[in-house]
C-alpha cells in the first residue's frame, strides 16, 4: 500500500496535480491524504477520480464548520494513522498511532516519535515558500516495513525514512 500526503497547496492547483498525478501515476499511491489549507483542494483531487481523504487547515472556513473533522484516524494498510492540519488538533491519545501526519509549518520532515512514524509533506503553496521547497510526501507501506519519502515538485527523493513494522507502536 503507498499513502501519498500532501499539505499547504493554498489554491496552488498546478502544483498540487502535478504532485498527485506523481504520487498515483508515478510512484503508485492508493490513497491521498490532504492536510488543509485548502480543504476546497482537495475536492478538486475527489472530482477528478482521485481516492483523497482530507483534514482542513486552520484557515479554510471547512475549519469552524460542524460535521468536518478536523482530525482523521484511520486503519490504512493495518496500521492506525492519525491525520490533522496542525499538532494542536492531534488528541493525547495519538501518541499510540502508528503514523502521525501533520502539515501547517510548510517545513517537510520524516522523524521518529516515540514509537511513531512523524511526516509532515511540506506544502505546495509556491515554489519555495518560508525558504522552503515544494514538497510532498509518499509512505511506502509493506509487511515487514514502511518508508516514508520526502519528494521535490519534480519527484527527487529528498529524504527517506524507513522503519521495521514491528518498531512502530
Amino acid at each position: 500500500m503507498i499513502l501519498g500526503v500532501i499539505s499547504d497547496t493554498h489554491g496552488n492547483h498546478a502544483f498540487m496535480t502535478r504532485a498527485a498525478d506523481r504520487l498515483f501515476d508515478e510512484i503508485g499511491a492508493e490513497l491521498l491524504i490532504h492536510l488543509g489549507d485548502d480543504y476546497a483542494d482537495a475536492e478538486l483531487l475527489r472530482l477528478s477520480g482521485r481516492a483523497v481523504k482530507a483534514a482542513p487547515g486552520l484557515w479554510c472556513p471547512e475549519y469552524r464548520r460542524a460535521g468536518i473533522a478536523r482530525r482523521l484516524d484511520e486503519r490504512i494498510g493495518g496500521l492506525h494513522v492519525v491525520a490533522a492540519h496542525a499538532d494542536k488538533d492531534l488528541h493525547p491519545t495519538d501518541v499510540d498511532a502508528d503514523i502521525v501526519l501533520t502539515g501547517h509549518t510548510h517545513r517537510a520532515a520524516l522523524q521518529r516519535v516515540g514509537h511513531a512514524l512523524h511526516v509532515n509533506p511540506g506544502h505546495l503553496k509556491a515554489a519555495v515558500d518560508r525558504r522552503q521547497p515544494a514538497t510532498f510526501a509518499s509512505i511506502a507501506i509493506e509487511d515487514d516495513h514502511v518508508e516514508a519519502r520526502i519528494h521535490g515538485l519534480d519527484g527527487t527523493v529528498l529524504q527517506r525514512l524507513r522503519i521495521d513494522r514491528g518498531r512502530l507502536a
